[in-house]
């Protein structure tokens, strides 16, 4: 990827020992994504390179060499300068993991070379730099001790390589690696239950009955009957044509073993006192969904929204079956109860 990215080198020597990346178009339109950055992450950050010259006695003498003006630097110019101007699609940062150019004079006019050079490109997030892949490239060669021209050739041959193997890797996976999808598309259902167990999934066609209330544990109060209903969510993605489509499937529910209810209280007022307290977890369910299909979701935010936006509703749901309990005293204010009936049958219409 740097490779064709980096095209870069028609390398010279400087006086001043630095490798010069000479100005070259790079024949190659990137698929998908453009360069946002250049990152040196070597752990040692010296001089990567130890280039064999000749000194001026003709003879074989190692000299250190960096690029001009810094390994990342000097890379990033050069992209900038020679790459296909592109903004478009994914945000790339190419990640110097090692880079080192080592020589050894075999002869007095023989010099062979190794560059090890392992790239990782990675997507631009706001949180840092989201890892895709690694090339490893590593090349060996032998050249003649005048012949320095070669070790630029040697250089911008395995950074071309790496660039084309990623830019290869982005064709294949553009349309369904999740990291790279370019939208989200977020539907909802109701959860169903193919065969109907402890837990009673919410169905308007399948109100609570004095049936359901098989806990035998009496909780703590002036109660007549008591049930503990929730709401939650499974999710699931599938990428289809860059498109990550994110099905969920929201459930109210209640569990007939928290379900409560005195023996000689069990008549069709109190049973849908209880119901109504159902009808409010279903609510908020309705009013999630809602809520998350009014948000503006991105690949990167929609999983963070839709935690947040449970956790809200959740806390919705709780304050409202707070308020249910307090203004009807648990059933036993009918004129509230008869308001609460009025305003839980509206919302659930709407």
């Amino acid at each position: 990827m740097l490779l064709t990215i980096i095209s870069f080198l028609f390398t010279t020597f400087t006086a001043y020992g630095q490798l010069v990346l000479t100005d070259e178009a790079i024949a190659l339109k990137p698929t998908g994504f453009y360069i946002a950055g250049v990152k040196d992450n070597r752990a040692d950050k010296s001089k990567p390179a130890e280039i064999i010259i000749k000194n001026t006695a003709n003879k074989p003498q190692a000299q250190l060499m960096n690029l001009q003006g810094g390994t990342a630097l000097a890379i990033k110019q050069f992209l900038d300068k020679n790459l296909p101007k592109q903004t478009s699609g994914k945000a790339v940062i190419i990640g110097i993991e090692q880079f080192k150019i080592s020589e050894t004079a075999v002869s007095s006019n023989s010099v062979d070379g190794q560059i090890n050079l392992r790239l990782s490109f990675g997507l631009d997030k706001d949180y840092g730099v989201e890892p895709l892949i690694t090339y490893p490239g590593n090349l060996r060669y032998r050249r003649s001790l005048a012949g320095t021209a070669s070790v630029e050739r040697n250089v911008r041959q395995l950074l071309s390589t790496g660039l084309k193997y990623f830019d290869s890797w982005m064709e294949e996976n553009l349309g369904w690696d999740r990291r790279l999808a370019k939208s989200v598309k977020i539907s909802f259902t109701d959860f169903k239950e193919s065969k109907e167990g402890d837990t009673i999934y919410y169905d308007p066609k399948r109100p609570l009955t004095w049936a359901d209330f098989h806990s035998k544990i009496r909780i703590s109060g002036n109660f007549q009957a008591s049930v503990m209903p929730s709401f939650g969510y499974v999710q699931e993605a599938d990428l289809e044509n860059g498109v990550l489509k994110v099905h969920v499937a929201v459930k109210a529910y209640v569990p007939k073993s928290a379900c409560w209810a005195n023996p000689s209280d069990r008549n069709d007022y109190y049973l849908n006192h209880e119901q109504r307290h159902f009808d409010i977890a279903k609510i908020i369910a309705e009013q999630f969904k809602k809520k998350m299909l009014a948000k503006k979701l991105t690949p990167d935010n929609y999983e963070a929204l839709l935690n947040m936006q449970y956790l809200d509703s959740y806390r919705d749901m709780n304050a409202m079956q707070k308020a249910y309990d307090d203004e009807t005293r648990h059933g036993i204010n009918r004129f509230a109860q008869d308001a609460w009936n009025n305003r839980i049958d509206k919302e659930l219409k709407q």
